[in-house]
């Protein structure tokens, strides 16, 4: 973690004062992923928790499906390559991929088209979680964002049960950090229908879709959702709760999850 981290020096004006001092900053890096052989994807990242990454995107991106799909997963740090080798059925959905000309995120990646055909967790059905315990949450996601505290330019995503946080990603990308507790979750196989997913940054299209792909059945964030993903929660049958903060929240999908709890 502290390699990714370096210290320069720099003026810092307060009131209108110039002080010398030093401050922290994090580095990034182009992780290229080889699928097969053969260079597939390239993508800015914090160089942390790569296999993660790998396999979060390809999870994500529909081409990846489970553990099981991967069979070869290595990063090699002195070219910053994730190898990945991938069985026929995961090659297949790759060529699909490559060419079926899918509409495209800000990240690169394809937006998930049919999100009502993701099939929802047993588990999740009957899942709830109090008013306290999503302002607990996303309390705990703020408080543990090391990296955020360190430098104030990472994201972040958390996987949770109502009490705790299980895992825990930041990366200079929101994507990246959600891609890396996706291939966390993928490469652990974490059964998720009774976890609560919680991210520092706007939920968006992408960022919903990738959330609906995991099978996480609620999702808080301390910002706004957009209005395309809001409807596209409400379709896949995902609990979407945004501005949480200060004790308060906004749920604009599926509340029913969402319970007030005993006094």
């Amino acid at each position: 973690m502290n390699k990714i981290i370096q210290q320069v020096d720099i003026a810092r004006i307060k009131n209108k004062i110039r002080i010398l001092t030093r401050d922290s900053i994090i580095d990034e890096d182009i992780l290229e992923i080889h699928i097969n052989g053969e260079k597939t994807f390239q993508m800015v990242f914090s160089m942390t928790h790569t296999r993660a990454l790998a396999a979060g995107f390809l999870f994500t991106q529909g081409i990846v499906r489970e553990k099981a799909d991967i069979l070869d997963l290595i990063f090699v740090e002195e070219t910053k390559q994730c190898r990945v080798t991938l069985g026929d059925s995961a090659l297949k959905r790759l060529d699909e991929f490559k060419t079926m000309g899918s509409i495209r995120g800000s990240s690169g990646g394809a937006l998930l088209q049919n999100p009502d055909r993701i099939p929802i967790p047993d588990r999740a059905r009957d899942f709830s979680i109090t008013y306290d315990q999503v302002s607990a949450l996303i309390q705990l996601h703020g408080d543990h964002s090391e990296l955020f505290h360190q430098t104030g330019a990472v994201h972040s995503a958390g996987l949770c049960n109502p009490f705790h946080i299980l895992a825990y990603y930041e990366d200079i990308g929101r994507h990246n950090a959600l891609d890396k507790l996706a291939g966390d979750i993928l490469l652990r196989e974490i059964p998720v229908g009774d976890k609560v997913a919680t991210l520092s940054c706007r939920m968006s299209l992408e960022i919903i879709g990738k959330i609906i792909r995991t099978g996480i059945p609620v999702v808080i964030s301390n910002a706004a959702p957009t209005l395309s993903a809001v409807r596209m929660a409400d379709r896949a049958g995902l609990t979407l709760i945004g501005f949480a903060r200060d004790n308060r929240f906004n749920i604009y999908t599926h509340e029913k999850r969402i319970v007030p709890g005993k006094d």
